[in-house]
C-alpha cells in the first residue's frame, strides 16, 4: 500500500490510482448526495493499518449550513474512510485475521455485517467541511465468540484542516458473521456454531 502524510491529500504521482476501490466502497452513499470521501490511500505502519483522506462537503444532507463539521458529519465521515480503508486492508491482505477473507465477502457483509459498537468524539476547534482530511488508524483486533464469532478492531481517528482544525474520535467496530476462515494464532477455523 501507499504510505502518504496526513497533512497532505492522499494523492501524488507516485501512487496508485485507487479510484475504483474508492468508488465501490462509497457504493451505499451514492445516490444520497453524501459521499464526503474525495480521495483515499492505505498502508501499514508497523503493526498498524492507516488509511487516509481528503473530504469535502459541499452541502449538509440534514441541515442548513452551519459552516462547521459537525457531529452527524464526523460519523460519516468515518464511516466512509474506514469502509475504503478495511477493504483496502482485505484487498492488500494487510490485517492477519482477514487474510482469508476476499472483496467478495466483504462487499456482501459491508453494510449488514459491519457495526460500531462504541463512539467516543472529541472537537478541540472547529474543522471547516468545505476542506479537511483525516486518519484512520487500525490499531488492535481481537477474535471473540460469544452468542457468534466477531471481530472486534479498535480504530483511531483524527481529523484537521489547513488552519487550526481539529477533531478526533476512538471507535471499535465488530465485524460480525465473519466468513469461514483460520485464526491467525490457532490455525483453526473459526467455530460457525454457538457455545
Amino acid at each position: 500500500m501507499t504510505a502518504t502524510s496526513p497533512a497532505t491529500a492522499p494523492r501524488s504521482d507516485s501512487a496508485p490510482d485507487d479510484s475504483a476501490l474508492l468508488e465501490r466502497a462509497m457504493r451505499p452513499y451514492a445516490d444520497k448526495g453524501t459521499i464526503y470521501l474525495r480521495h483515499a490511500a492505505a498502508h501499514r505502519r508497523g503493526d498498524q493499518v492507516v488509511g487516509v483522506g481528503a473530504f469535502s462537503i459541499a452541502e449538509s444532507c440534514y441541515i442548513t449550513d452551519t459552516g462547521h463539521f459537525n457531529a452527524v458529519e464526523f460519523n460519516i465521515s468515518y464511516n466512509q474512510l474506514f469502509y475504503y480503508t478495511l477493504a483496502a486492508a482485505i484487498r492488500d491482505r494487510s490485517i492477519p485475521h482477514l487474510v482469508d477473507w476476499t472483496l467478495t465477502d466483504y462487499w456482501a457483509r459491508q453494510l449488514p455485517s459491519v457495526l460500531i459498537s462504541t463512539f467516543h468524539s472529541r472537537f478541540r476547534r472547529p474543522v471547516n467541511s468545505r476542506a479537511y482530511r483525516a486518519e484512520l488508524t487500525i490499531d488492535d483486533i481481537e477474535f471473540r465468540h460469544r452468542s457468534q464469532p466477531l471481530l472486534a478492531l479498535h480504530t483511531h481517528i483524527e481529523f484537521t484542516d489547513s488552519g487550526a482544525g481539529s477533531a478526533s474520535g476512538d471507535v471499535e467496530i465488530v465485524l460480525v458473521d465473519p466468513p469461514a476462515h483460520t485464526h491467525p494464532k490457532t490455525g483453526r477455523a473459526h467455530p460457525k456454531a454457538d457455545r
